[in-house]
C-alpha cells in the first residue's frame, strides 16, 4: 500500500497502474494551464497510444489522481527521434557519455490533481524506475523559456553541459535513478548477517531451518571457500537480499537433460573441438514446432571479449510476490534423479535422521546425496563428441544454489551479477534451476531459458546468463552497413533460410528497396564492435488486410498509427546470450525505423514455398503477442456489385498466423508460466483450451503438451466443423505447443509421479493433466448369434449391439473407424478398390461418409448403409432421445433418404452385426470377405471387402483402462465437478467423455457436455485453470460460470463453501452441425444447447413460439428458422442443394431478436418473405453477420439500461415497472414509452452508436450510407 500526501499533509493510498485508453477523459480534466504552457496542446489517447510506457495514479476509488506519459524519444520538435544521441553530444551535455536508449527515457506529459502534484510526480518516477530496472536517466525537454513546475522542479534539475555548444531553442533536464531507486550495495556475506537474514528465510520458506537447524545460514556462511562463495545486499546496514553461489557443475548432466548447444555445453571452447549436436531432437517435418526460447544463434558464433568491462543489467519488471530460488547442487540432484518438483532439501537427510551441519554436510565439493547423480560435478558432457580423443572438457560455468530478496527490493536483484562474475573470473556461466511451478521472479527474468529436450521430463527448469550478458553499455542498435555482411553471415549461417534472409541484406545494402519498390530496412545489434544481432523488416503494403482479417485492434487504435508507421517483420535474429535484450533490440527497430507496429506471420507448412521461404524463423517470437483472427462475412459479391468491399478487405490469401509488437508492449513485461500442462486428446474442446491459454497476450506458456495420436492436426474432422483446417492455420498452435517425441494415445496416468504414458513407453511429466479426448467410432463386436438357426435382434442380450471389438484380438485389413480426418484420407485411398463397402451407423457421420465416398466416384451400388437399431428397440446404440434420427426433422430425413435411393445406395435399417467371415492375405493379417446381420425376421449375409464401422461411439476403451488403473472415479463416463475437476486435484476433464457428479443431480442426457458447444467448453475450461496462474485474475464470474476451486483444496482441509460450486455451468452457444449429405446436398442446423427432444414434441409444446419456413427440401432451397416465444432465433436448418451455403452467415443468426432481422416476424405476415436465403443475402444484413455487431448489441443493452441521472429512471427501469405492474403492456403503454425513449435523448444516443458502429467498420460494411452521403 502506497501513500501520497497533499500540500497541507493528508494522506491520500494511491496505486500505480499501466494507463489505459478509458482513463483519457478523467486525464483532461486535469489538464491546467501550466500544464498547457509545458508540454502544450497533447492529444491525450495519441500520446497513450504512442508512449512505450504510462503511468496512472488512481485511489481506492479509482479516481485519476495523476497521470505521466514516457517515451524513448523526445519531442518531434526538439531533434530527430531516431538520432537524439547525437544531439545530446552536439549540445554538449554531460549526461551524454553515459545515456544510452537502452538507460533513458523522455517524460512527454505529467499531469496531477491540485494538493497532490508533489506526491504524484515522486511516486510517478519511482515506480518508473522500478519498472524499467535498466533504467537510468529520466529526461524532460522544455522549451528555454519554460520552466518545470514546482512538483518537477524537485525531481528534474537542469543537465549540466560541458562548454556552450550549439544553441537550442529546448532546455534538457534530467532525473537520476540514485536518488529514487539506487543500486544495492553487494558484498561477501559474514556470519553477522545471519541476524538479518533469518526472519526473511523463515518468511518465505522455513523448510531449510526445519531441515539443517536454526544455523544453517550461518554454518554455510562460515564454510565459505573459493569453490563456495555467498554474498549479501545491503541497505542502509542492513542485509536485505542473500546468495549463495559454488562453481561445482555436472555440465554432462546438464547436457542429458536441456538443449545447451547454443552455449558450446557450457563448457570451454577447445580450438580441436568438432561439436556435433546430439540426436535429432526436432519433431518431424510434417509437425514442426517453434520452441519458445530455442536459440537459434550458432555456439561457434564468436561473443564478446571476456575483458570487455562490465556494466551492470537489471531485469525486467515483473509483478510478482518475491520469489526464494533454492537451486542448491542437491536440490538438482534430487530433481533431475527424481520426479519431485518440491525445493526443499528434505531428502538430504542422512538415514539417521539426525541433523547434520550443512558446513560439512552440504558445503562438500560433491553431491551428497547418495546414490544421485552429481550434477555440480564436473564430468564430461555428453551433448558433444569432441575430436581428436580430446579428454572431458574444461567446465565453464557456476550454479547460483540459494537466493532470497526482501520484496521491496526484489526489482534491484540482478545487482548481484556483476559481483558473482567477479567471484569466479574463469567462469562465462552462471546457471541456476527452478522448479516448474516457481514462479518466474525479477532475477532469473535477465537469464535466457534453455529448452529441454523432448526426451527429457527433469522436473527443473534451467536458466543460464553470460558474462557478456552484463555489458548494457556497449549494446547498441543502428542501421546495417555493407561492412556487416561477413559477420552475419557468420552469425546465421546455421538458421533456416537463411540465405533468404542473406539476400533481403544484399537487397537493402543496394537499393534499400525490393525490385517492386518495396521499402526495406535492416538493423544490427552491435555490443563492442561485434554484430551479435539482425532485424530486417519491410513496410506492410497489406496493412488493410491484416486489420480485416485479424484483431490487431485488440492492442492499438488503428486510426492513431499512419499506414507508413507498420511494418512486416521477416528475419530477426540475436545472439542468445543478449535474449533478455530482445524487447530493447525490437523497441530500437521501432524508434530508427520511425515504425509503431510490426507484424510477423507463420504459414502453416501446407502454404507456398515461395510466401513461407520469405520469412525465417526469428528468435524474439516469445516477446510479440498472437493476434486472433477475426470472423469474416461470406459476401454476396453479385449482390452487392460496388457496394462491395475492397479486394484487400475481402482477400483469400493462404491463411496463417499473424503476431504483433507495439510500442506499447516493449516496456511491457509478460508472465512466465512453467507449469507442465498436458492435453490430452486432439479434439474441439482440447484445441479450444490450448487456443485460450495461447492467446492470452500477457501470459506466456512455456510447457504446454498436447499428447494424441496424430500429433497437432492440421485438420478436424467434425461434425460441427468448429475448426477447419484454415482456423487452425490461423491458430498455429505449433508455435506455442509441444509434441511429445513419440504421438500416440494414452496407456496409462501415473498419478504419483504425476506421469503420462503413452502406448509406445514414453513418458510425459505433467503438473496439470486435461483430459479430453471425447468418444471415439470403434470397431463394432460381433455378437456371435447364430445365424444358421435364425436368430434375431429379440434374441439378443441387452446391449449386445453395443460392444466395441477386443482389442487383443488383431483388426481385419479392411475394416475400419473413421475419427479424424487421417482416417477420411486413408479411406480414400483403399474404398475405390473395393468392390462393396458396408457403412455400418446411424449417425450424422454416416451419412456423410456415405456421401464422401460417392462424391469420390464410387458407384453407389457398391455402398450399403447398414443402420442399427434405435434407442426404443431394446437393443440401444445411442444415447439420444430423438429415435435414432439424427436430423431430427422429417422434411430432411426423407430427402436424404430419397437422396441415397437416387444414388443406388441400398440401406437397411434395423440390422446388428453378428458375425464376419476371415481369410488371411499375403500381409500376414486378415481381410474380411462377408458379413451377416440380424433382424427383427431373419438373418441377413452380404458380401463384403469393406467395412466401414461408425458405431458403437464410446470412450475408447484403453482410456478407460488407463483412468481406471490410476483410480479416478467413472461412472459410466470419467467424473467431473462443477469446475472440470476429477478427483485428483491436478487432473481436470471435459468434453464428452466426462459426465458431472451425481450430487449436482445431472445425469440425464441433456447436461452431457456433447450437446453443447465444444468450443465454448473449451474456452470455459480454461476460464477455471486461468486464475491459478493469472495474476489479474483473483477468479471466475460467478455470474458467467460457476468460480472455480483452488487446485490445491485436498479431501479434508477447511475452506470457506462456495454456492456456486452446487451449480453445474450454463452453456450459451449454439450447437452447430453441417456437412455433406447424399443427394449432393449441403446441410447446417444450428441449434438451442442442451438436450434435443423429438421434433413432433417441439411442435407440441406451449413455449415452441413460430417457425418461419421457405422452399422444400424437394427443390434443394429449404430454410426453417423457429423463433422461440421471445422472438429470438432459436433453430435454424438449412438443406440446399450444392456445396455453397453461407454457413459462417447463418450461424451469426442465433439468438439476434427479429426486430435486428429487418422485422422478420411482421415480413413474414404480410407475405413479404419467399426466399429466406435471399432475404438474408440482402445488404441490410451484412452488419448482422458482423463480428463486432454483439458487441454493439451489448453496448446498445447497456445503454438503455443505465439511469440518465437522479430521478430519470433508464428506459429498462420503465419497462419493469410497467411489468411488475401488469404483466402484459398494452399499446397506450408501449406509445408511452416510445415518447419517453424519444424524450429523453436515449434514441438519439443509440442512433449516434449505431452510425459510429458502421463509421469504425466501414471497411467491412461500405455498403451502408454515411449521413451526408444521401
Amino acid at each position: 500500500m502506497t501513500y501520497v500526501f497533499t500540500l497541507k499533509h493528508v494522506p491520500q493510498v494511491i496505486n500505480a497502474r499501466r494507463t489505459e485508453s478509458l482513463d483519457a477523459p478523467a486525464i483532461l480534466e486535469l489538464v491546467a494551464p501550466r500544464t498547457t504552457s509545458q508540454f502544450g496542446r497533447v492529444n491525450i489517447v495519441h500520446l497513450i497510444e504512442k508512449s512505450n510506457l504510462s503511468v496512472t495514479l488512481s485511489n481506492e476509488q479509482n479516481e485519476v489522481l495523476g497521470f505521466a506519459g514516457f517515451l524513448d524519444q523526445p519531442q518531434l520538435e526538439v531533434c530527430n527521434p531516431a538520432d537524439w544521441e547525437c544531439w545530446l553530444s552536439d549540445m554538449h551535455y554531460k549526461v551524454a557519455a553515459n545515456a544510452t536508449p537502452l538507460n533513458s527515457l523522455f517524460l512527454h506529459h505529467f499531469v496531477a490533481k491540485d494538493d497532490y502534484t508533489i506526491g504524484c510526480a515522486s511516486e510517478i518516477v519511482r515506480t518508473v524506475f522500478n519498472a524499467v530496472p535498466e533504467l537510468r536517466f529520466i529526461f524532460l525537454t522544455l522549451r528555454s523559456d519554460n520552466n518545470p513546475e514546482p512538483a518537477l522542479a524537485q525531481i528534474f534539475q537542469p543537465a549540466e553541459r560541458d562548454g556552450l555548444g550549439g544553441y537550442c531553442h529546448y532546455t534538457l533536464y534530467v532525473c537520476h535513478r540514485h536518488n529514487h531507486a539506487p543500486l544495492l550495495h553487494i558484498r561477501r556475506a559474514c556470519v553477522e548477517d545471519h541476524d538479518d537474514l533469518t526472519p526473511l528465510f523463515k518468511r518465505l520458506n522455513n523448510n531449510l531451518i526445519e531441515t539443517y537447524g536454526n544455523y544453517f545460514l550461518a554454518e554455510m556462511i562460515e564454510a565459505q571457500n573459493d569453490d563456495n562463495q555467498a554474498l549479501v545486499a545491503e541497505v542502509e546496514g542492513k542485509a536485505v537480499g542473500f546468495m549463495s553461489v559454488s562453481s561445482h557443475v555436472n555440465v554432462g548432466l546438464l547436457q542429458d537433460c536441456f538443449e545447451l548447444s547454443s552455449f558450446h555445453g557450457l563448457c570451454k571452447p577447445h580450438p580441436d573441438d568438432v561439436l556435433v549436436e546430439d540426436a535429432p531432437s526436432t519433431p518431424p517435418a510434417s509437425t514442426p514446432i517453434v520452441p519458445a526460447s530455442t536459440p537459434i544463434v550458432p555456439a561457434s558464433t564468436p561473443i564478446v571479449p571476456a575483458s570487455t568491462p562490465i556494466v551492470p543489467a537489471q531485469p525486467e519488471r515483473k509483478e510478482s510476490e518475491v520469489s526464494m530460488g533454492k537451486n542448491s547442487s542437491e536440490a538438482i540432484d534430487q530433481g533431475i534423479g527424481s520426479t519431485s518438483s518440491d525445493p526443499s532439501m528434505t531428502t538430504l537427510l542422512p538415514s539417521s535422521g539426525m541433523k547434520p551441519k550443512l558446513s560439512e554436510f552440504h558445503m562438500g565439493s560433491r553431491s551428497s546425496l547418495p546414490g544421485g547423480p552429481d550434477v555440480f560435478t564436473s564430468t564430461s558432457p555428453t551433448g558433444f563428441s569432441v575430436s581428436m580423443g580430446a579428454s572431458s572438457c574444461e567446465p565453464d560455468a557456476f550454479s547460483i544454489q540459494l537466493f532470497c530478496m526482501e520484496e521491496q527490493f526484489e526489482m534491484r536483484s540482478a545487482d548481484f551479477l556483476p559481483k558473482i562474475f567477479k567471484l569466479f573470473p574463469k567462469k562465462d556461466f552462471a546457471v541456476i534451476t527452478v522448479p516448474h511451478l516457481v514462479p518466474e521472479f525479477p532475477l532469473i527474468q535477465q537469464f535466457v531459458r534453455v529448452t529441454p529436450k523432448r526426451t527429457s521430463n527433469v522436473p527443473h527448469e534451467l536458466y543460464v546468463f553470460h558474462r557478456n550478458g552484463l555489458l548494457s553499455a556497449g549494446f547498441s542498435v543502428r542501421p546495417a552497413k555493407t561492412d556487416d555482411y561477413e559477420q552475419v553471415v557468420k552469425l546465421t549461417r546455421n538458421i533456416n533460410l537463411h540465405e533468404n534472409l542473406l539476400a533481403d541484406l544484399r537487397s537493402y545494402n543496394s537499393a534499400r528497396r525490393d525490385e517492386d519498390g518495396t521499402e526495406i530496412q535492416a538493423f544490427v545489434a552491435d555490443c563492442v564492435g561485434q554484430v551479435v544481432g539482425i532485424c530486417i523488416m519491410r513496410r506492410e503494403e497489406n496493412i488493410e488486410e491484416v486489420r480485416a482479417h485479424y484483431n490487431v485492434e485488440d492492442f492499438i487504435y488503428f486510426n492513431h498509427h499512419r499506414r507508413d508507421e507498420h511494418a512486416h517483420l521477416h528475419h530477426f535474429a540475436l545472439n542468445p546470450i543478449f535474449q533478455h535484450y530482445s524487447k530493447h533490440f525490437i523497441k530500437e527497430v521501432l524508434r530508427q525505423g520511425h515504425k509503431s507496429c510490426l507484424y510477423y506471420p507463420i504459414y502453416p507448412t501446407t502454404a507456398p514455398t515461395n510466401v513461407s521461404a520469405s520469412h525465417s524463423l526469428i528468435t524474439g517470437l516469445n516477446f510479440m503477442v498472437p493476434v486472433r483472427a477475426r470472423r469474416q462475412i461470406d459476401y454476396p459479391l453479385q449482390e452487392l456489385g460496388v457496394n462491395a468491399p475492397s479486394e484487400r478487405v475481402i482477400s483469400h490469401s493462404p491463411p496463417y498466423a499473424i503476431n504483433h509488437i507495439n510500442r506499447k508492449l516493449t516496456l511491457e513485461p509478460k508472465v512466465t508460466i512453467n507449469a507442465r500442462i498436458v492435453v490430452v486428446g486432439a479434439s474441439d474442446v482440447g484445441i479450444s483450451f490450448l487456443e485460450t491459454l495461447c492467446f492470452c497476450p500477457h501470459l506466456r506458456f512455456n510447457n504446454l503438451t498436447l499428447v494424441s495420436k496424430r500429433g497437432l492436426p492440421h485438420k478436424l474432422f467434425s461434425p460441427s466443423q468448429t475448426y477447419s483446417s484454415e482456423d487452425l492455420a490461423r491458430l498455429s498452435l505449433r508455435s506455442w505447443v509441444n509434441n511429445p517425441i513419440s504421438t500416440g494415445f494414452m496407456s496409462d496416468i501415473d498419478r504419483n509421479s504425476k506421469h503420462v504414458i503413452t502406448a509406445d513407453g514414453a513418458r510425459v511429466a505433467y503438473d496439470h493433466l486435461v483430459i479430453c479426448t471425447g468418444q471415439q467410432y470403434q470397431i463394432p463386436c460381433p455378437t456371435g448369434a447364430d445365424v444358421h438357426n435364425m436368430a434375431t435382434n429379440y434374441d439378443l442380450t441387452k446391449g449386445a449391439a453395443n460392444q466395441p471389438y477386443d482389442i487383443t484380438k488383431p483388426i481385419p485389413d479392411n475394416v475400419m473407424a473413421v475419427n479424424d480426418s487421417y482416417d477420411i484420407t486413408k479411406l480414400s485411398m483403399w474404398a475405390s478398390n473395393s468392390p462393396s463397402i458396408i457403412i455400418y451407423g446411424r449417425s450424422f457421420e454416416a451419412y456423410h461418409i456415405t456421401q464422401c465416398l460417392l462424391s469420390w466416384g464410387i458407384p453407389g451400388a457398391r455402398v450399403i448403409l447398414v443402420r442399427p437399431p434405435a434407442q426404443n428397440s431394446g437393443v440401444s446404440v445411442s444415447d439420444d432421445n430423438t429415435n435414432g434420427d439424427p436430423f431430427n426433422e422429417p422434411l430432411v430425413s426423407k430427402a436424404v433418404e430419397l437422396g441415397l435411393q437416387e444414388s443406388g445406395v441400398r440401406i437397411l435399417a434395423n440390422h446388428v452385426l453378428a458375425a464376419w467371415g476371415e481369410e488371411g492375405n499375403t500381409h500376414g493379417g486378415s481381410t474380411i470377405t462377408s458379413v451377416s446381420f440380424t433382424t427383427p425376421t431373419k438373418p441377413l449375409s452380404l458380401p463384403c471387402m469393406g467395412f466401414i464401422s461408425l458405431h458403437p461411439k464410446r470412450i475408447d476403451i484403453r482410456t478407460f483402462l488407463a483412468l481406471n488403473r490410476a483410480c479416478l472415479v467413472f461412472d459410466g463416463r470419467l467424473t467431473i465437478d462443477a469446475s472440470f475437476k476429477t478427483n485428483d486435484p491436478s487432473i481436470w476433464a471435459a468434453g464428452p467423455i466426462t459426465k458431472y457428479a451425481r450430487r449436482y443431480h445431472a445425469d440425464g442426457y441433456w447436461a452431457r457436455h456433447e450437446n453443447y458447444s465444444s468450443k465454448e467448453i473449451g474456452f470455459r475450461l480454461a476460464m477455471t485453470i486461468l486464475p491459478l496462474f493469472d495474476p489479474t485474475l483473483d477468479g471466475a464470474d460467478p455470474g458467467d460460470y460457476p468460480p472455480t476451486t483452488p487446485a490445491t483444496t485436498m479431501r479434508g482441509e477447511s475452506r470457506q463453501e462456495n454456492p456456486h460450486e452446487k451449480l453445474i455451468p450454463v452453456y450459451m452457444e449454439p450447437k452447430v452441425t453441417m456437412g455433406e449429405l447424399p443427394g449432393g446436398f449441403t446441410y447446417l442446423h444450428v441449434r438451442k444447447p442442451g438436450e434435443r427432444a423429438p421434433y413432433a414434441a417441439q411442435l407440441d409444446s406451449i413455449d415452441h413460439g413460430a417457425e418461419v419456413v421457405t422452399g422444400s427440401p424437394e427443390n434443394g432451397n429449404y430454410f426453417r428458422l423457429h423463433l422461440n416465444r421471445f422472438d429470438r432465433v432459436e433453430t435454424i436448418t438449412c438443406l440446399v442443394r450444392g456445396s455453397h451455403l453461407s454457413t459462417s452467415n447463418l450461424i451469426r443468426l442465433y439468438g439476434t431478436h427479429e426486430r435486428y432481422l429487418n422485422n422478420l416476424v411482421g415480413r413474414n405476415k404480410e407475405g413479404m418473405l419467399v426466399d429466406l436465403f435471399a432475404f438474408f443475402r440482402a445488404p441490410w444484413s451484412m452488419a448482422i453477420y458482423h463480428d463486432r455487431f454483439p458487441d454493439f448489441r451489448q453496448e446498445i443493452r447497456d445503454l438503455l439500461s443505465t439511469s440518465l441521472g437522479a430521478n430519470v429512471p433508464s428506459v429498462e427501469a420503465k419497462v419493469r415497472q410497467l411489468v411488475d405492474e401488469d404483466l402484459f403492456i398494452n399499446n397506450q403503454q408501449r406509445e408511452t414509452l416510445r415518447k419517453y425513449y424519444s424524450q429523453t435523448g436515449q434514441r438519439k444516443a443509440v442512433e449516434g452508436r449505431l452510425l459510429s458502429f458502421l463509421s469504425y467498420n466501414y471497411y467491412h460494411l461500405p455498403m451502408f450510407a454515411k449521413p451526408g452521403m444521401v
